[in-house]
């Protein structure tokens, strides 16, 4: 695998001061010389009070310009100070250019009829208290609509986890593929409003499709190469929705940070030793992406369950190697990670050697243990 480095100077501005003397009388020249007329002072004094007053008046009032901004398609936002106790925002609606000129009626959220009227109008939001607003044309047929969300900047949608964080992102090899999952807050109904997943310098040829339970997102890279080293990271902004709020979440990646390869295959090779091998999933070939393997041994006691992933357990060793030695009477606990990257570690696979009245079962799939 093709390694390299992933690629500052600053210098104070000189600080000039003089270094002659001032004398009384030139300071006094100099403030002389600088001294305002009476009735300039009254004209400054006077503009500078209609200033702050026309700010107080206008604290609270409806914003504009640069208080909202298109989604996508048919979906506006409105940016919510949560710092003021009143925020109200100005914006314009257009039902389509087509409809330019013609007899438009306008409801909101579908129950609610707008006094105003025409192709284009204004709506005011107030708050958080966004809405759908659709149009018609003079005989009460459906033409377009717009949705008004709301973003604030509070982040109650999802949950935060210590372990993952509010969204989580791994793969299973470097083929540009990737999954990204998420936990509801059990106290709000939210879904996805959109996904937007692009690289600095390599577009937007990043696509992205929600799962059916709308929890995780599968994405491809159409353009990643894995045989090339990654220049930037994977910029994952992802919109979620609740009623009419809508909150933002952001997470940037490379690939090579977020591969977690599957568990690995473990065989019997004699009644001393066993076979580890690649997952089927892993990149080929093997001395390209060569993986690290984590070793140790546990004794599973009758009628205990095995379990790879306890704290206490004996000392692990890394390896390399396919063939991995074990003691008679214990059981072995494998998993693997990329040999170049300080990624994830796979999941533990568990051989338990078998006596020989279970011969049969010496080759079984190995048991799969979660960390």
């Amino acid at each position: 695998m093709a390694e390299g480095d992933i690629p500052s100077g600053c210098w104070d501005k000189p600080k000039w001061k003089s270094v002659y003397p001032v004398t009384n009388g030139q300071l006094c020249s100099k403030s002389k010389q600088q001294s305002l007329p009476s009735h300039c002072l009254m004209m400054f004094f006077l503009l500078l009070g209609t200033l702050m007053f026309l700010q107080s008046f206008t604290v609270g009032s409806i914003k504009t310009t640069e208080s909202y901004w298109t989604l996508k398609p048919n979906v506006l936002v409105v940016n919510v100070d949560a710092g003021k106790d009143v925020n109200m925002v100005q914006v314009p609606l257009i039902c389509g250019e087509a409809y330019e000129g013609q007899n438009v009626t306008w409801t909101k959220n579908k129950d609610e009829s707008l006094e105003a009227q025409g192709n284009r109008i204004m709506v005011t939001v107030e708050g958080w208290k966004g809405a759908n607003y659709s149009c018609f044309n003079k005989e009460g047929s459906y033409l377009n609509h717009t949705l008004v969300l709301a973003q604030w900047t509070f982040k109650k949608i999802i949950k935060n986890t210590p372990e993952k964080g509010y969204i989580h992102c791994s793969t299973n090899n470097y083929g540009g593929s990737f999954q990204c999952s998420w936990t509801w807050d059990k106290n709000r109904h939210g879904h996805v409003a959109h996904i937007k997943a692009t690289r600095p310098h390599g577009g937007s040829n990043i696509s992205c499709s929600l799962d059916s339970e709308g929890q995780s997102i599968t994405c491809l890279d159409q353009d990643y190469c894995a045989y090339s080293e990654e220049v930037d990271r994977i910029n994952l902004t992802i919109y979620f929705r609740s009623s009419f709020v809508v909150e933002t979440y952001n997470k940037k990646f490379y690939i090579m940070d977020i591969v977690r390869p599957d568990v690995v295959a473990i065989n019997r090779i004699n009644k001393t030793s066993v076979e580890v091998g690649y997952p089927h999933s892993w990149n080929t070939p093997p001395s390209y992406f060569p993986l690290i393997f984590q070793v140790k041994e546990i004794r599973c006691r009758k009628g205990k369950k095995c379990d790879c992933s306890k704290p206490n357990l004996p000392k692990t060793y890394l390896t390399q190697s396919h063939q991995v030695p074990v003691k008679k009477g214990m059981a072995v606990c494998v998993r693997a990670r990329d040999e170049f990257c300080n990624s994830s570690w796979s999941e533990w696979s568990l051989y338990k050697f078998r006596n020989k009245k279970n011969k049969k079962h010496w080759n079984q799939e190995p048991k799969l243990m979660m960390l």
